[in-house]
């Protein structure tokens, strides 16, 4: 799965549909996007994470932050 692409003018690069097809991205879908030392790109599917440690599990949220049950407590310890 492999193709190779030109960068817009405006920094934009289109998936080709086959690709989005494969992976089951759907328009309007949330994608998280990272970049690695060599100067690839990693995109996937968007996944919740804790804001301060990264951990994916136990999630709790606060307006619009996400954290873990872990960071909360040693949010809530450090406030209190």
């Amino acid at each position: 799965m492999k193709t190779s692409m030109k960068l817009s003018k405006s920094g934009c690069l289109t998936i080709p549909k086959d690709m989005r097809v494969r992976l089951g991205w759907k328009t309007g879908m949330s994608l998280d996007i990272s970049g690695t030392t060599d100067g690839a790109l990693i995109i996937r599917k968007h996944t919740e994470i804790c804001r301060f440690c990264s951990s994916p599990q136990n999630l709790v949220y606060y307006r619009d932050l996400c954290m873990c049950r872990t960071c909360a407590e040693t949010m809530k310890g450090a406030l209190s």
